[in-house]
């Protein structure tokens, strides 16, 4: 028997290349794209034997190459780019050719020709994290090159990588022709990990879904005149200029606690926190945020901390111009902290006032601390929440609990105690168990301060949810908007309470205003879908579905609109798959396979319809509040065979006694033709409703 081919351990760098949107362009023009594709390669090729590379393999579209050196490997994906770039400025669209590439540092395995180990394994996964025309290096890279090129490094922070047990810390190579705009000469810091959940919930694109033509048009109008566009501003991500990756919470925390005081300045319209989260390490030009946010002037700045002592950086400009309307400089002690906050945002609020015709008064500040620790540790709470996930929801629960136990008259931790509880909620379907504990948050915090909107907002959640208390939910709701008219979550909130009265146009116009409001949010853009079908406005509610659809492709909740818009005009065929997908994207979950089901039952397989409701059933079991999934495919296979309408009320009824969420749903136009029915006036006489 032959000996096996000799291994050996060596360290070096490994490069993955990809060309973008190859795949796509080979089902248009074949024959294009296999032009391009030859081009690509020569030129790559050309460029590597430059700078030493190796190549060890072309798979379909991309390379896989090895250099002696980080610094060989850098400066060929420099001048890789550098190419292109010069090339794509003289070539029309259809034919320029981009490119991803990703480089790491580490240990590899040589065998004969090849090399394979976790140092290749890296490689290949940090390719995917670089932008269009962009370079992605490991940290490992970052460190050998940092002093040997001229171009600023970027840090996006820790990536978990698949199949690689420890997250790795990720820099961003920044390109000349990409550096339009910096806040700062130092390198920004964000997190990957928030990166990649804001994908998930309000996508990486920054697709303005709400008046994104008129708002562009309105800030063009006015780029000569250097008159301020509108009374509508955008407090940009403060960058963190500190060394630890730790502090990112406190600067976040920053940008968070100046868009809500904004919030409370008489005759501004504020976006809020999720849609400026987008633009978190953008590059983009404040000209181009401020049209695609549609805002007249945008707040920017950084944060670094360091020994008890803060430093902050604020500067306000007319996005009509780029002049700057206000910036100021702060070193002080961190303790310190809540009255530098306050004096940015009256500063703002003072410079907009000579420049609009506003009030500059902010209203006063409601449930504040004046203890550092208990507002650190709600920093964290907050930093928690904002990843959007469950397990991020519970860690929010202990670090609000935490800060209550560190300042118990910290208004503002209970009410954001009280809303985690009902996002968990919603989550869970434990609303038996979540709700009162909600109730009590909001009602403490209202007890320690009245002013405090984000309580009244969660009352009114509860009283419309769990109490059905439609006069109380209708007042907590009015006095949390008179508190802060900017508060898109109010705002869509209390477009849901009116969607349960079945007040369809008023409901609608605040869902409306709530993506006017967070306009790149997609839980905003999918709950205007939702209303919209709710309301029975078919055509505009499957518009509305596709364009949240397309601001984050893939999105658990935006697939779910899109495929009831779809059951809505009676497009079946077109339902079934899209939620297969959704059952693909989120697994066998109740809520995704009802709509499966649901699916199957109108299309007429009521077969297939049964098998699923078997299986919803079963998963259901020893976990309460699934009832109102369960009703809705019995009400879709009611459409088609009356004998099942017992089993809608049974089960309506059982959503009922577990206080489901989802039963603001049972109000919609989907049930236009129980109205009638005496079991369907008495399940609303149930619920306090008319019928």
């Amino acid at each position: 028997m032959a000996d096996e081919p000799q291994q050996r351990r060596r360290l070096a760098a490994i490069m993955f290349t990809d060309m973008v949107g190859y795949s796509a362009l080979s089902q248009k023009n074949e024959a294009l794209a296999l032009a391009l594709l030859n081009e690509h390669r020569n030129l790559l090729r050309t460029v590597f034997a430059r700078h030493g590379g190796r190549e060890i393999e072309a798979v379909g579209d991309g390379f896989f190459v090895e250099f002696p050196s980080a610094l060989a490997g850098a400066n060929c994906a420099i001048e890789i780019q550098r190419t292109l770039h010069d090339r794509n400025n003289s070539a029309p669209p259809e034919r320029r050719v981009v490119v991803r590439i990703g480089l790491h540092l580490g240990d590899v395995v040589a065998q004969d020709t090849r090399v394979h180990g976790d140092g290749v394994n890296i490689a290949a996964r940090i390719e995917p994290l670089a932008e269009p025309g962009g370079i992605c290096l490991s940290e490992d890279v970052a460190r050998q090159i940092q002093n040997k090129i001229e171009l600023p490094l970027l840090r996006l922070g820790k990536a978990d990588l698949k199949n690689i047990r420890m997250p790795v810390d990720i820099y961003r190579l920044v390109l000349p022709w990409g550096r339009k705009h910096f806040p700062g000469s130092e390198r920004l810091a964000f997190s990957m990990r928030q990166r990649q959940m804001r994908r998930t919930l309000i996508g990486a694109g920054g697709l303005l879904v709400a008046g994104g033509l008129t708002g562009a048009w309105v800030w063009r109008s006015t780029r000569e005149s250097g008159k301020l566009a509108n009374n509508r501003i955008a407090v940009l991500p403060f960058v963190s200029m500190s060394a630890s990756p730790d502090d990112e919470y406190f600067v976040d925390g920053m940008t968070e606690e100046l868009i809500s005081r904004l919030s409370r300045v008489k005759g501004l319209e504020v976006i809020a926190r999720t849609s400026i989260a987008s633009y978190k390490g953008t590059t983009k030009s404040i000209g181009d945020i401020a049209a695609e946010l549609n805002v007249g002037t945008v707040l920017e700045g950084s944060v670094r901390t360091a020994g008890g002592k803060v430093r902050i950086t604020a500067q306000l400009i007319n996005a009509a111009n780029d002049a700057h309307l206000w910036s100021e400089n702060y070193d002080r002690e961190l303790k310190d902290i809540f009255s530098v906050q306050s004096d940015i945002a009256q500063r703002v609020a003072d410079a907009l006032a000579r420049q609009l015709d506003i009030s500059a008064t902010t209203r006063r500040e409601a449930g504040g601390t004046s203890n550092v620790g208990a507002y650190n540790t709600y920093l964290l709470g907050r930093f928690h929440y904002n990843k959007g996930d469950v397990e991020g929801l519970h860690k929010a629960v202990e670090y609000y609990e935490e800060a209550i136990s560190q300042d118990p008259s910290y208004a503002v931790a209970y009410a954001a105690l009280a809303d985690v509880h009902e996002q968990l909620a919603a989550y869970e379907a434990d609303s038996l168990d979540r709700f009162p504990k909600a109730r009590a948050a909001a009602l403490k915090a209202l007890d320690l301060d009245d002013f405090v909107a984000e309580a009244h907002t969660a009352l009114g959640v509860v009283k419309t949810f769990y109490e059905r208390d439609w006069d109380g939910a209708y007042e907590s709701f009015e006095r949390a908007l008179a508190l802060n008219p900017n508060s898109a979550l109010t705002h869509n909130w209390y477009g849901w309470y009116l969607l349960f009265l079945r007040e369809w146009d008023h409901g609608i116009t605040e869902l409306r205003r709530a993506v006017e409001l967070d306009p790149v949010s997609i839980i905003m853009n999918t709950d205007l879908a939702g209303g919209l079908q709710h309301a029975g406005r078919w055509n505009e509610a499957l518009d509305q579905s596709r364009r949240s659809d397309e601001l984050d492709p893939g999105n658990p909740w935006a697939l779910s609109t899109l495929a009831w818009g779809h059951l809505g005009n009676k497009d079946y065929q077109q339902a079934l798959p899209v939620f297969q997908k959704l059952v693909d994207v989120v697994g066998r979950k109740p809520w995704p396979l009802s709509g499966l089901a649901s699916a199957y039952a109108l299309s007429g397989d009521a077969g297939r319809a049964l098998q699923l409701l078997d299986e919803i059933k079963e998963r259901s079991k020893g976990k309460p509040g699934q009832a109102y999934s369960i009703q809705l495919v019995y009400r879709a296979l009611a459409t088609r065979d009356e004998r099942y309408l017992n089993d809608v009320y049974r089960w309506l009824n059982k959503a009922e006694e577990q206080r489901s969420v989802g039963l603001v749903f049972a109000s919609s136009r989907w049930y236009d033709g129980y109205q009638s029915d005496p079991r369907w006036i008495a399940f609303r006489k149930k619920l306090g409703l008319p019928p």
